[in-house]
């Protein structure tokens, strides 16, 4: 039945779509664990998408081609990649003079930008990631509204527009251990056995730092 779904995904009509999408979740225990669903982004859209991740990354509409996202993300559903822009240098910026699919142009005259969102990140409601954005490091956080312009270091926190650095999730030494032991190369499996260590604070912080909200 998934092979059959999964040949069916190339008519592209969208209600046809996201029902295949909704029906090969349910299937496979939902979007953080179906391999089905990560093949079909990965052959139809050019979009690879790390085990355990979750939320907008799956729908076509809001991620472009090109994106890769890391294991154990969470984006909201409202969150919006673009990888590539309107051109500015040409006579218009209408879609008629550089998407061939509307049917006039015969090529794609404007090139995609790859983008590698890594592990652990978090792209909070309504966040824009521009199409200029190269790399977005492990345990970022992309704050609510947030307009993302340039590339992002491991573990920090972004909020505004044009999107700052508010601080970062941890000390700099706790920084460098997170990323020397990459955790996200984990199973499930293997993280269960040793769970309780994943569902307190990592870092002692100040008690604010629980309240903020991204």
């Amino acid at each position: 039945m998934k092979k059959i779904l999964f040949i069916l995904y190339r008519i592209n009509i969208q209600r046809i779509r996201n029902f295949i999408i909704n029906r090969i979740g349910k299937m496979e225990g939902g979007e953080p664990h179906s391999k089905t669903l990560r093949e079909i982004f990965k052959v139809y859209h050019n979009v690879i998408i790390g085990e355990y991740t979750m939320g907008g990354c799956f729908n076509p509409n809001l991620v472009g081609p090109y994106t890769t996202i890391g294991r154990y993300c969470s984006l909201a559903r409202t969150a919006f990649i673009r990888n590539r822009n309107h051109p500015i240098n040409f006579k218009s910026t209408h879609p008629f003079f550089f998407n061939p699919g509307l049917g006039y142009c015969k090529t794609d005259n404007v090139g995609y930008k790859p983008l590698v969102i890594e592990n652990d990140v978090w792209i909070g409601h309504n966040a824009i990631i521009m199409p200029h954005v190269a790399s977005i490091g492990n345990g970022a956080i992309i704050g609510a509204g947030a307009v993302v312009n340039k590339d992002i270091p491991p573990y920090a926190i972004v909020v505004g527009n044009p999107a700052r650095i508010a601080r970062y999730r941890f000390s700099p030494e706790a920084i460098e251990k997170l990323l020397n032991e990459k955790w996200w190369e984990k199973d499930m499996d293997e993280i269960s056995k040793d769970i309780d260590a994943y569902c307190i604070p990592y870092e002692k912080k100040d008690e604010q730092d629980n309240q903020d909200n991204f």
